[in-house]
């Protein structure tokens, strides 16, 4: 029976790829400091996709995979320390789904704690669009800022990043002082402070455990994220897979198409940030209402004011297209499959338009 097992929820874009790095990469220092993360970190995607009922995905499992949120059950039940389970994935589930997580966690350990990150809604929001294009999707950046900010109905954002919603869920039940909130400190902050928060809310020594980023950085300056939601466009919905989504993220954006442009981060364009403030402020007045253990400064959830730049949607047929000869250059001449083949039509209709352009 553990002593405590920690249940990591998200949300999204709150530094989650930044924290799980870490803990993977010290995954053996952390267990020998009493912390354990069970399973492998797949098994951890496994288990938030079957508790949170991604069906599509879960199709793809392997039996091992399907079998993934019981293993790690049965591991943190028979480990005598603290235990770490962690995937953003687990903070949109229904909540019927996360009252039976939470009761299945009951019965391997004393305590049951909750763990949310979050970060201000002005950085979420472009990490939150490119995101969802490196899924596959097509929505413009400006159509994308509109739609959640009338919370259309089809709009998932909210689902991850409402976060008084998504503590009330994953805390109902938990005694006080059992679901804590780690805020994502200012940008101006220590790289590190991050993970001392978060160290300090799993109560795990981290004195020593280096903090350098070992994997490259694979965000998209605002040309690279144009192209590919370009791509995204040629591409036919019914090619569009799981398979397809892990080659995109793990192997076409790190190898292809990061660097393929100067690089340029995109913002949240000045005419948006009113109501990105009134949400936010309201977020952090619910917050404060909360009995939530929290840690940091909850006025960090209060998004920076505007500044000057260019969104993805400003990107020229020249740079996109000057982009897509870079990326074609890299992966060889001939198109090879349909993400290439998407790719080469996206670079013949900008340069189509570009001689239409220059004839005129």
């Amino acid at each position: 029976m553990a002593r405590r097992v920690f249940l990591h929820v998200g949300t999204a874009k709150s530094g989650t790829s930044f924290l799980q790095d870490l803990w993977w990469r010290h995954r053996d220092e952390l267990r020998g400091r009493g912390l354990l993360l069970p399973g492998r970190r797949r098994d951890h995607f496994a288990a938030a996709a079957l508790v949170k009922g991604m069906t599509a995905v879960v199709e793809t499992f392997t039996p091992r995979e399907r079998d993934a949120w019981h293993r790690l059950v049965e591991e943190t039940r028979a480990w005598p320390g603290d235990v770490l389970l962690t995937n953003e994935h687990f903070s949109d589930s229904p909540a019927e789904s996360a009252a039976a997580a939470l009761a299945d966690l009951a019965g391997t350990a004393d305590e049951v704690h909750v763990v949310v990150t979050a970060r201000d809604l002005g950085r979420v929001l472009p990490s939150a669009w490119q995101q969802r294009v490196k899924m596959g999707a097509r929505q413009r950046y400006r159509r994308f800022l509109a739609t959640v900010r009338r919370d259309e109905d089809d709009q998932k954002f909210w689902r991850y990043q409402d976060v008084p919603a998504i503590l009330a869920l994953w805390s109902a039940g938990l005694p006080a002082g059992r679901a804590h909130l780690v805020v994502v400190p200012a940008p101006d902050a220590p790289r590190e402070e991050l993970w001392l928060r978060t160290a300090s809310v799993l109560g795990v020594d981290v004195t020593g455990l280096d903090t350098e980023a070992r994997r490259a950085n694979d965000s998209l300056g605002l040309v690279e994220a144009e192209l590919l939601r370009r791509v995204n466009e040629r591409l036919p919905r019914a090619e569009r897979s799981p398979e397809l989504t892990r080659h995109v993220k793990g192997t076409f954006v790190p190898e292809a198409l990061v660097g393929c442009a100067p690089r340029e981060s995109f913002v949240l364009p000045a005419r948006h940030h009113p109501w990105v403030l009134e949400r936010s402020a309201a977020i952090v007045a619910d917050l404060r209402a909360g009995s939530y253990d929290v840690v940091g400064d909850l006025d960090d959830l209060l998004p920076a004011p505007p500044r000057d730049g260019r969104t993805p949607d400003d990107a020229t047929d020249e740079e996109l297209l000057a982009a897509a000869r870079t990326v074609l250059s890299r992966l060889g001449v001939a198109p090879v499959d349909s993400l290439d083949a998407a790719l080469a039509a996206v670079a013949d209709d900008l340069l189509a338009r570009q001689r239409g352009t220059s004839a005129q």
